[in-house]
Order: structure tokens, then C-alpha cells, then sequence
């Protein structure tokens, strides 16, 4: 936009549209000016004729700017929620500054389309139903887009203590599934790291354990343990019967077998 001095006076000679629907062209004493917005055309009831001083043409270029970052703003918002943070981020990366950010921020909010306590309900919400995730992560998640601790705790609040148990239940179903051919202790044991991976606390994880129905094809399993029996045997066989017994029995057991099955091991290797 020109510069006008401030004891100087221009006058509108022409107003032109541009191609770009919304935008038009303003000329001053018969040379090319500086481009509006139909807003800022609306706004200050441009017309020819009208003389331009440099105060006014001041206040133009900053209610322009706001206006474009305004609408740089909604576009951003379109189709999708976003965080206060967000929207600022976005603005600011596009070389708004920051005194015009906060403005459009504040009128984003009065206007309902910048909520971050409604942002944090709908994420939480969405992962309630198609997410995998504890309330661990969804916290971490909400901070990382700027939302503050009380708008999370809003959103957080719909997560309730028997919701984020039934989650983990059915996510433990599926991690127990793929660990079948494991071991009782070892499935177990995949399952809460995996579920306290996934943001799921302790007390949570306890409770989905016991109603997750772990499945053991115990004579796979008695398999699994004879091939490892064996290779202990010959591994320790130069130890005393007494050593050789505890050290075998002490490796099976750290790699998850049943007890019972173990001890059956042992009878019939006569150990």
C-alpha cells in the first residue's frame, strides 16, 4: 500500500474489481494504489470521489490486514477443528504479526468458532470411539496442541473410569489374540506394557485383565517348553543333579511357562 503524507490528500479516481472474486483495485489521483478486500470496501464505503488523507489510508491498510488474517483464519478452520494455538500458529507462520493474531483470535472466539474446551470434548470423543488410546496420551496430545489444563480436564471428563477400562479390554483382546502362542505369563505381561504404551494407567490395566479371557493351548505349550527343556538339559548337564535341577526349572519359569507344566517336565526327564 502507498504512503501518504500526512499533511497530504488524495482523492479516489477509479475503483476496479480483479479478477479474484471480492477483490478490488483503488486508484488515487489516476495512478494504481493498493488492493481491498470487498470487506474493507464495505467497511469504510469506498467510492469515487472520496478523498484519502494519510490517517485514513493508515487505518485502511491495518483493517485490511486484519481482514485478510481473519479470512486466512477461517479457511484454516474449514472442514476441521483447531486449537487457540493452532489458528495462531498458522497466522503468525504466514507473517501476520502478532498484534493482529490476537484480535482475530478474540473474534474467532466470541464468534464460537474457536473453542478449545469443545476441541478437547471432540478429540476425546473420537478416540473414545475409534481410538486405541488411554487418557495418557490423550492428555499428551491436547497439551502438544496448546490446549490449557482446564479445557482438557473438560474434554477428559467424558472418558470415564469404566470407559477407559471397556477400551482396554477390547484393545488387550486383540494384543492377547496375536500373542496366543505365548506363554500365560508372557501374553499377560505383553499386555500391560502395551496398554500402558497406548496411555492406560495401572489401575485401569488390573481391572482389563481380569475380564480379558486369555487362551493357552497347553499342549503347544508343553512343546514349546520340552524343546527348551532339552536344550537346558544338555547345557547343564556337567552341574550336579541338585544345581542342574534348580537352574533349569528357574529358566523355564522366567520364560513364562505354567508351573504345572514345568513340574511335568521335570517328572519326566526324572529331575
Amino acid at each position: 500500500m502507498i504512503n501518504i503524507n500526512s499533511a497530504e490528500t488524495k482523492k479516489i479516481t477509479m475503483i476496479t474489481t480483479q479478477k479474484k472474486a471480492g477483490r478490488y483495485n483503488v486508484f488515487l489521483n489516476g495512478e494504481y494504489a493498493f488492493p481491498i478486500s470487498e470487506e474493507t470496501f464495505i467497511h469504510f464505503r469506498l467510492s469515487k470521489g472520496m478523498e484519502i488523507t494519510g490517517a485514513l489510508l493508515e487505518e485502511i491498510g491495518e483493517y485490511e490486514t486484519s481482514a485478510e488474517a481473519y479470512n486466512k483464519a477461517l479457511n484454516f478452520l474449514t472442514g476441521q477443528l483447531r486449537t487457540q494455538d493452532e489458528v495462531a500458529k498458522k497466522l503468525l507462520k504466514l507473517d501476520f504479526a502478532e498484534e493482529v493474531v490476537g484480535p482475530v483470535l478474540a473474534k474467532l472466539t466470541d464468534l464460537n468458532l474457536l473453542d478449545d474446551a469443545e476441541y478437547a470434548k471432540s478429540y476425546v470423543r473420537t478416540m473414545m470411539k475409534t481410538g486405541d488410546k488411554g487418557p495418557r496420551y490423550l492428555i499428551n496430545h491436547l497439551r502438544q496442541k496448546g490446549v490449557y489444563e482446564n479445557d482438557i480436564q473438560t474434554g477428559l471428563a467424558l472418558f470415564t473410569a469404566e470407559d477407559q477400562v471397556e477400551l482396554a479390554v477390547q484393545v488387550g483382546s486383540k494384543i492377547q489374540k496375536r500373542q496366543s502362542n505365548s506363554a500365560l505369563k508372557q501374553q499377560k505381561l505383553k499386555v500391560r506394557q502395551t496398554l500402558m504404551n497406548k496411555g492406560f494407567n495401572s489401575a485401569t490395566i488390573d481391572l482389563a485383565l481380569q475380564e480379558i479371557e486369555f487362551k493357552v493351548d497347553e499342549e503347544a505349550e508343553y512343546e514349546k517348553l520340552v524343546k527348551l527343556g532339552e536344550r537346558l538339559i544338555r547345557k547343564h548337564a556337567g552341574l550336579p543333579a541338585y544345581s542342574k535341577k534348580a537352574k533349569i526349572k528357574q529358566a523355564l519359569y522366567n520364560k513364562g511357562f505354567e508351573i504345572d507344566l514345568i513340574e511335568r517336565f521335570m517328572r519326566e526327564n526324572e529331575l
